[in-house]
């Protein structure tokens, strides 16, 4: 998010896998602590928005395990008033399985609170699909999307040498990318 953007009524974080305990893993919590770092810096009146539901067989949602490290990261880091004005100030988006879902049960949270002005959080190469089909699904509606790229994803993944992991991720976004070619090419 740049200066020239007006300010954002609402921040909505993609929700990530959990890992096998039920909580928010690596990518979730990074995605998680730039939202909140672009919330309190720049727009600390916005609604902050995640989206996820089950998943991998957890009977916690990815949005209600993400707000949970959320409170307790902004508790530890920025102490009981910030924690007081982010819970009144989250909404959490628990139908959703995938991105474009996302899209879809996000757009009526939005609607009904009458935001304009949206920052969408993931990491930059999965930020590209996101605003893709939010754009896609929004079309019609007076709503402006802007990127907020999470930082150091991949590039963190690369000096770990974790090269698999780096590979199904790439892999897993190119097979996403297909999908949605290919609907649009064959329709549904």
């Amino acid at each position: 998010m740049n200066a020239n953007h007006p300010p954002l009524d609402a921040l909505v974080v993609l929700g990530a896998r959990l890992n096998p305990r039920g909580r928010p893993g690596r990518i979730a919590k990074m995605r998680l602590t730039h939202a909140l770092e672009v919330w309190r810096r720049r727009c600390p009146g916005a609604y902050l928005i995640i989206t996820g539901g089950p998943s991998g067989g957890h009977q916690v949602s990815e949005a209600r395990a993400m707000a949970d490290w959320a409170f307790n990261w902004v508790e530890e880091n920025w102490g009981t008033e910030a924690l007081q004005q982010l819970r009144s100030r989250l909404i959490l988006e628990e139908a959703s399985r995938n991105t474009a879902a996302s899209a879809v049960y996000t757009l009526p949270l939005l609607k009904e609170l009458n935001l304009k002005f949206v920052g969408l959080v993931s990491d930059a190469l999965h930020l590209r699909r996101v605003r893709y089909l939010f754009r896609r699904h929004f079309r019609g509606h007076p709503i402006a999307l802007h990127p907020c790229p999470t930082p150091g994803i991949y590039r963190s993944y690369w000096v770990q040498r974790r090269y698999l992991l780096l590979g199904k991720l790439l892999l897993r976004e190119g097979g996403a990318w297909l999908k949605i070619l290919a609907r649009r090419t064959w329709g549904k």
